[in-house]
């Protein structure tokens, strides 16, 4: 051969990079750079392994509840019952330092405990959080960080797109890993609210104090009005932890479910809005599945030129302790999520970091919720952040620069969520024990 086989892995990333500098889309970046990378290894037999590997991945069973979550959250957006989200959670907050803010996070929270998806989160929570707040005097960067953020949220809250992408990589339980995101979920949300609230206390000029007030009544009232919501969340989880249904299953079911609520209680299952809801799920879930074949094109050519291996090796050769090798690897993955979408860095760096830091003694599912905690950070990076730019999109008139302030102390919050998971790793590991 001219060129080693590492050599020429160095030079497949380096192409994947370019194209990926040079705004290819992603799934054409991973697949030109893949069949280039076993074309180098392996000449034209190497690409016998393309359709094999897309194959073997685009068929596993977890896969399925993908689109089906997907489904689940486009037809519980046109239904109205964000708007009712947001309104139950500022009859909650008003009175509180930074109400808005807090009412948004809260709102995003149970949102993400139903959809799956960041961007759905941020568009829906953000038509209508974001220009509420503009309009009683929050400044936008404060405003606007707080709903990118949150927005993220339902990527680590089951029923969590990441960790269905995580199980198929792995053969992890997608049903522990749901378990396993929900104290981190509600732990990050819960640290979100408490920043809001100090900030505006400390500093009243991002947010005015509210002098609306509600009675009890009106509080409760609220909470009637997304009782649907709550019985949604409980009907796919509970069916899930109850052993009455596989995640698979519980997605269909909870698919069925938003239709009802959707068509029965909000009475907006028209004709226009089923051709919105299946052309979104189309078009998003067509992404996400296009991505995943085309990732795994590209592990299978790391596979090919046993770079998992070489990782692992090296890795557990390292003479430190195996706490700062992980703080590395969450170091290196938060510098590579500035560069990448969230999906496609899972699906590529999973098959080479498991099993390394399974050499180094950590539990994979543990592995697992940390690197979705993680990946939350790339939605909301510049300049690749995902969440950024939905928000730009829904409310135009943002500055694309008070975007990007106003998520920054966020990231902080993230990393150090990250930090105290690898201080206490029951954080994300108890209740998968207990559940199931």
């Amino acid at each position: 051969m001219i060129f080693s086989d590492g050599l020429i892995v160095v030079l497949a990333v380096l192409l994947l990079l370019v194209l990926i500098a040079l705004r290819t889309p992603i799934f054409i970046a991973l697949a030109v750079s893949g069949v280039a990378g076993l074309l180098g290894l392996a000449g034209t037999g190497g690409l016998k392994l393309v359709p094999l590997a897309m194959v073997a991945q685009l068929q596993e069973y977890a896969l399925v509840a993908a689109p089906l979550y997907i489904l689940l959250g486009e037809a519980l957006a046109v239904s109205g019952l964000g708007r009712d989200l947001f309104t139950a959670a500022h009859r909650w907050f008003n009175r509180v330092p930074g109400g808005l803010g807090a009412s948004a996070i809260a709102s995003s929270t149970l949102f993400g405990a139903m959809s799956g998806v960041s961007i759905s989160s941020v568009a829906l929570i953000g038509r209508m959080a974001v220009p509420e707040m503009l309009a009683r005097g929050y400044k936008p960067a404060f405003a606007s960080g707080s709903v990118a953020a949150s927005g993220a949220l339902a990527m680590l809250i089951p029923p969590s797109l990441m960790f269905i992408l995580y199980a198929s990589v792995t053969g992890e339980s997608v049903a522990a890993l749901f378990a396993g995101g929900i104290l981190p979920g509600l732990l990050l949300a819960a640290l979100m609210i408490g920043y809001v609230v100090v900030r505006a206390k400390v500093a009243p000029s991002n947010a005015p104090m509210e002098r609306e007030r509600f009675s009890w009544g009106e509080r409760l009232r609220s909470i009637g009005k997304i009782a649907p919501a709550l019985v949604l969340i409980v009907l796919v989880l509970g069916s899930i932890y109850t052993g009455i249904a596989t995640p698979t299953e519980a997605a269909a079911l909870g698919a069925l479910a938003a239709f009802a609520v959707t068509g029965l209680v909000y009475r907006k299952l028209g004709w226009q809005n089923l051709k919105l809801i299946f052309a979104a799920t189309a078009r998003v879930s067509a992404a996400m599945l296009a991505i995943v074949g085309a990732a795994f094109v590209f592990t299978q050519m790391l596979v090919v030129a046993r770079v998992p291996d070489a990782v692992t090796d090296f890795v557990v050769g390292l003479d430190v302790h195996p706490y700062l090798v992980l703080v590395a690897i969450m170091l290196v993955l938060v510098l590579l999520g500035c560069l990448v979408d969230a999906a496609s860095l899972l699906l590529v760096v999973t098959p080479i970091l498991v099993p390394a830091v399974e050499g180094l003694g950590f539990d994979p599912l543990w592995f697992g919720v940390l690197l979705v905690v993680n990946l939350e950070m790339a939605v909301i990076t510049p300049p690749v952040g995902l969440n950024l730019y939905t928000m730009k999109s829904v409310v135009p008139q943002l500055d694309l620069g008070d975007i990007f302030r106003g998520i920054a102390p966020y990231l902080a919050i993230e990393f150090a969520l990250i930090l105290v998971m690898i201080a206490v790793p029951e954080i994300a590991t108890y209740l998968p024990s207990v559940l199931t």
